[in-house]
């Protein structure tokens, strides 16, 4: 059989790498229980979370025109301010509003009861007492072990850590901290169980849902609905805080409305009254001209020629009116009283840059008023709104002043056009004429008048009809399986990890385990070596563990070991066979002595030569003795074979040579030319010669020896042999420093024990 075929020895399979886990089944079981354990006491120790989500439907109102646009006042400019969804997503995360909230919902106080693993908190309906918080301090936020214990229908035991002090229900509770009332709660009962109580800070709590807590986002990009949702261990908790957020954020939206709305009508009232006095005066101007010159009608030329002059004596006054209205806005805005008030809606007034700069200036004076309510004037936001504030309306000015200017020109204008009608009715008699003027003024005065009626009434209705710009289209509710933890991923995560962490520990085991596990571990070895066989463990003590009438599992692996021999020595010339190691104790001797005996019983005639001649230990192992041996044969030229040749008591077959005396230098004494006579006599005598030398791995013994030998048997320990030691097999190998060399392993155990196959190499192909 040629040593350079293909190998046929393999990688283990899938089998035989889950068998090394396998093994210690044991270890994963106890792993497994505990990670399963932990998950389940996690599971009871942890307060589960739900998740609260509600679905809004936001008017997006880029052009700012709203719900008016298409309506009989769509040409009012009121209520116009530009909103986006993702504006009015901020808003309904602002802290401000968040805190408003929490605050309506008197959550200043939380209660909770002690479970045997964690504790439950207490809310709503499951109160059996509240607590009403009067006045409270940073202090108060810090106060630990803090429990309320009903007493009966009267009293109850309120703990401050290790003091108690008995109160009555309604009395108020004074403290440098806080101060509160304990009232009876909907579901009152004598239970005789504490309940702790803590104070929560609302401004920090809003803080956190407004950065993590409360979350926000649109159903799908660009889309006008939006997700509201937030995580509780009380439901209905969640529920009653996305509700009245919703509800806040709907009323802030049409007060906001309103606010502009009044102020508006305010101004308007303002004008009405001015101009209800001017068109009395020239109504009674009117009537008492024509009481004292008994005028009645005008002449139809004179009517014509008056009316014209009328239509432009009418636009003049409109003018006239509306730089009246600019000069109002500007002495408005000029004025100190209305440092900090909405600027009235600019009616007639058709430029969409002083309504756009309005809308802002109107917009940035409600947030302000609306930060104020919770913030002091020397808050960062609230200096920084005045200062944006002051820099609009500075702007404001200006774009009115050019308005003014503009209204000027026009002004002028229509001056001209009337002094050319002015001039025609020169020749109308001066009764008619003055008569027609008072009309004329009597009727722009009215005019005007009436358009401002008009505008206050279609403000009055706007102002009724104000909606807010949010709809709920999913009311908040929770899902009934907690958000967290998640049940089925805790138990398939400490699964798994009860599978990886014995499994990493084996495996890193393996790894940094330098000595040789199992057979694949000599797979990289070249050369041609085959594998032998292998030797189970034996007990401790025992150096013969082959006999003629009993059979053992080691035994008949000897056995085993035997017949590989035989096939593999097709050309019948495995007649010397050297036995070596890497180093002492990986059980050569052993093997040697064991072999021979194997050997024996087959009627085949067996010498072992004991030629570890620096710590022999063969005839010790056979308990055996000998005065002379092969130190002695090597050094002295009349001693024969049959003078250093033992019988060996356990077979007749079997005969054995000891070391005889150590030498001093037995490296050289190997090197004698008797060795030849040795063996040429022996292999005339014997079947087999079994030659157990030193370990190659410390001294070159074996090399001297290799030169007399037909096979060469290699030991190899499991769990002793280092794997960096399998070089020097390697190293024999590829370099033929040992005739047909054969690997045997030695001490294999339950878990290193393989198929036994014959033919297998120990090399890669």
């Amino acid at each position: 059989m040629s040593f350079n075929q293909q190998s046929i020895m393999k990688r283990p399979d899938l089998k035989d790498q889950i068998m090394k886990y396998f093994k210690y089944w044991y270890l994963f079981l106890i792993t497994l229980l505990l990670s399963l354990g932990g998950a389940y006491l996690y599971l009871q120790i942890t307060v589960p979370q739900y998740k609260v989500t509600s679905t809004l439907l936001i008017q997006d109102d880029a052009k700012g025109d709203g719900i008016l646009k298409g309506t009989a006042f769509s040409d009012l400019n009121m209520f116009r301010s530009s909103r986006t969804v993702d504006n009015e997503m901020e808003v309904l995360r602002s802290k401000d509003l968040i805190y408003e909230v929490l605050n309506d919902l008197a959550l200043q106080v939380r209660y909770s009861k002690k479970l045997p693993l964690r504790s439950k908190e207490l809310y709503g309906d499951s109160l059996t007492f509240k607590i009403l918080v009067n006045s409270i301090k940073d202090g108060a936020y810090a106060k630990k072990n803090l429990s309320v214990q009903i007493l009966d229908d009267e009293k109850l035991l309120f703990k401050e850590g290790s003091k108690e002090y008995i109160y009555r229900f309604n009395q108020a509770i004074v403290r440098p901290e806080f101060n509160i009332t304990i009232v009876k709660g909907p579901a009152f009962k004598l239970s005789g169980k504490s309940v702790e109580v803590a104070f929560v800070n609302l401004r920090r709590l809003a803080e956190v849902y407004s950065a993590s807590q409360l979350i926000v986002m649109p159903v799908v990009k660009d889309a006008n609905t939006i997700v509201l949702s937030l995580m509780d261990a009380v439901p209905q908790r969640g529920i009653d805080i996305l509700e009245r957020l919703i509800e806040t954020y709907n009323m802030e939206n049409v007060s906001n409305k309103n606010i502009m709305a009044m102020n508006t009508i305010k101004f308007i009232d303002g004008k009405l009254s001015y101009l209800s006095k001017d068109l009395s005066g020239v109504e009674q101007d009117v009537e008492d001209y024509k009481k004292f010159n008994r005028v009645t009608e005008l002449s139809t030329n004179a009517q014509m020629d008056l009316q014209s002059s009328g239509e432009y004596d009418q636009q003049l006054a409109s003018s006239e009116v509306q730089l009246g209205l600019v000069q109002s806005m500007i002495s408005y805005l000029t004025g100190s009283e209305s440092k900090y008030e909405l600027v009235p809606t600019t009616l007639g007034l058709k430029d969409p840059t002083l309504q756009n700069l309005t809308d802002r200036y109107n917009n940035l004076q409600i947030e302000r008023q609306r930060l104020l309510r919770t913030n002091q004037a020397g808050n960062p936001l609230v200096i920084n709104i005045t200062e944006q504030l002051s820099g609009l309306k500075s702007n404001l000015l200006e774009n009115l002043t050019v308005i003014r200017k503009g209204l000027r020109l026009e002004k002028n204008n229509l001056n001209r056009k009337s002094a050319m009608y002015a001039a025609r009715l020169r020749s109308v008699p001066v009764l008619e004429k003055g008569l027609l003027e008072r009309s004329r003024e009597q009727s722009v005065k009215t005019t005007l008048y009436h358009y401002l009626l008009q505008k206050r009434e279609e403000t009055e209705l706007s102002l009724s009809a104000t909606i807010p710009t949010s709809q709920v289209i999913d009311k908040p509710a929770y899902v009934s399986i907690p958000a967290k933890p998640k049940v089925q991923i805790i138990y398939l995560m400490s699964f798994v990890l009860g599978l990886i962490i014995p499994a990493s520990v084996i495996y890193t085991r393996n790894k940094l385990n330098n000595k040789v596990k199992d057979i694949y571990d000599v797979e990289y070895l070249t050369g041609g070596a085959r594998i032998l066989g292998e030797l189970s463990h034996k007990g401790i003590g025992e150096s013969i563990v082959v006999h003629k009438d009993k059979s053992t599992t080691i035994s008949e692996l000897f056995r085993f070991i035997r017949s590989n021999l035989h096939f593999m020595d097709t050309n019948k010339s495995n007649q010397v066979m050297l036995v070596t190691s890497s180093t002492k104790g990986e059980g050569k001797t052993f093997f040697s002595v064991n072999l021979g005996i194997t050997l024996s019983l087959i009627e085949k005639k067996v010498v072992m030569l004991e030629f570890d001649l620096r710590k022999p230990d063969m005839l010790n192992s056979m308990k055996m003795t000998s005065e002379i041996g092969l130190s002695d044969y090597l050094t002295s030229e009349s001693l024969t074979v049959d003078d250093i040749l033992v019988q060996s008591p356990t077979s007749s077959n079997l005969s054995v040579i000891g070391c005889g005396k150590i030498p001093e230098n037995p490296g050289e004494l190997l090197m004698s030319n008797r060795l030849n006579i040795l063996f040429h006599e022996l292999r005339k005598r014997f079947d087999y010669i079994i030659v157990d030398t030193s370990p190659v791995g410390r001294v070159a013994d074996a090399f001297s020896l290799a030169e007399f030998a037909d096979a060469s048997i290699y030991v190899v320990r499991y769990n002793f042999t280092n794997k960096t030691e399998l070089g020097i097999f390697e190293d024999i190998c590829e370099n033929h420093k040992l005739i047909n060399p054969m690997l045997v392993f030695n001490d294999a155990k339950k878990e290193n024990r393989n198929v036994y196959r014959y033919g297998r190499y120990a090399y890669s192909a």
